[in-house]
């Protein structure tokens, strides 16, 4: 699907997430033009997030700004950015956070009270024993010019747990694949539901990135359905 129709798929599938109480929050996604690209984006972007995991006031500021694409309704955390030129996929960031509270508690909060003040709350009332971080999981695809090489990693990696982990991934991964590893691994009692968007959100990524020597390493490898 070109650019456009994957936004509109996009911003379907998280309005209709939200009405089924899959989201707790959504935030629109927009095209922006920047030269001869094309920049998908929420509103608010998530910006930068420690890997090694997430502290109480990162998350709570996270949800307070609503700086992301989508929480869903136990706190866990997405956001999706990817840039196009000529209609294919180019780079991406994906981030999904798990929440790191206890679904009880989530689940606890009085509905007149945002989920930030809750989590707040909660932890002035509790202390930071409630407060649980599992780490951040990040899907990349940078292209660096050969001139910026202070830092060199794989051009499609998953990051986790430590900004020095880098796994190499296959190559870019599309909407659909992302979620694919969200809703598979972490939100299965959803997976029928995003089942239903699924082939609507993949832009056919063809492209293998990984070199021979990430090859050699432990990487994520995927085949095309």
């Amino acid at each position: 699907m070109n650019p456009k129709q994957l936004c509109e798929v996009l911003n379907r599938f998280l309005v209709d997430g939200f009405a089924e109480d899959i989201f707790a929050g959504i935030q629109q996604h927009f095209l922006e033009e920047r030269g001869n690209k094309l920049l998908l984006s929420p509103v608010k972007s998530i910006g930068m997030v420690s890997n090694g995991g997430i502290s109480v006031q990162e998350y709570a500021d996270l949800l307070e700004t609503g700086a992301c694409s989508a929480v869903f309704i136990d706190g866990s955390i997405l956001n999706i950015e990817a840039t196009f030129q000529d209609g294919i996929l180019e780079s991406h960031r994906y981030f999904f956070i798990p929440s790191p509270f206890d679904e009880n508690t989530m689940l606890s909060r009085p509905s007149h009270i945002t989920l930030a003040d809750w989590i707040k709350d909660s932890v002035e009332l509790e202390g930071v024993k409630i407060f649980r971080s599992v780490g951040t999981f990040r899907f990349d695809c940078v292209r660096l010019s050969t001139s910026n090489l202070a830092d060199p990693h794989p051009v499609s990696h998953m990051t986790f747990g430590s900004s020095d982990c880098r796994v190499p991934v296959k190559g870019p991964l599309s909407i659909a694949y992302f979620f694919h590893f969200v809703f598979d691994n972490f939100y299965r009692h959803y997976r029928r539901f995003w089942l239903n968007y699924s082939s609507h959100l993949s832009s056919g990524e063809t492209e293998v990135t990984i070199t021979g020597p990430e090859r050699l390493q432990h990487h994520v490898h995927w085949d095309e359905p």
